[in-house]
């Protein structure tokens, strides 16, 4: 078993414009998984502009927690990066929605991250602070945050682990 978990992960976070929450993610899976099990996180968007920096808002929320997501740049999701991808997270539905009819094969890859907010908590998406106050940014970053550290202590992440 440790030597699966070893292997190297393709962790892939989604979001609509690939500037706001699946970066702010990105960021957050990057700081909890350095030193852990080798692990490659990327982000996308269903309807990003390439090349797109992150969110200012994003940046700044970001680094508040020492995490730097300044050298983002938005791209677009696509079969072949949901192929490499051995786990999916989310933002809401429609992103999982939008997997499926890309490749309808990830499906047991492929979460609603909102799904793993704490138990008291019932999310149906991550809210996109886009255009909002840097608060709303401040509070998706945690919503984010929350739903990631429990998706890690779950039995799906180690699943995404043995199916490499």
């Amino acid at each position: 078993m440790k030597d699966i978990l070893k292997q190297q992960k393709n962790i892939l976070t989604v979001c609509t414009g690939n500037i706001c929450r699946s970066p702010m993610a990105e960021g957050i899976l990057r700081a909890l998984l350095t030193g852990g099990p080798a692990a490659k996180v990327s982000s996308a968007g269903t309807h990003a502009l390439i090349g797109n920096s992150a969110a200012d808002f994003a940046i700044i929320a970001a680094a508040e927690r020492g995490i730097d997501i300044s050298g983002h740049r938005a791209r677009t999701i696509g079969e072949e990066i949901i192929r490499r991808s051995s786990s999916i997270l989310c933002m809401e539905l429609s992103h999982v929605e939008w997997v499926l009819e890309i490749d309808s094969s990830a499906i047991t890859k492929t979460f609603n991250l909102a799904e793993f907010a704490d138990s008291g908590r019932k999310l149906k998406r991550i809210a996109d602070p886009y255009g909002c106050s840097l608060r709303e940014y401040r509070s998706c970053f945690a919503d984010i945050e929350t739903c990631i550290r429990n998706f890690l202590a779950s039995a799906h992440f180690e699943q995404s682990c043995l199916s490499l």
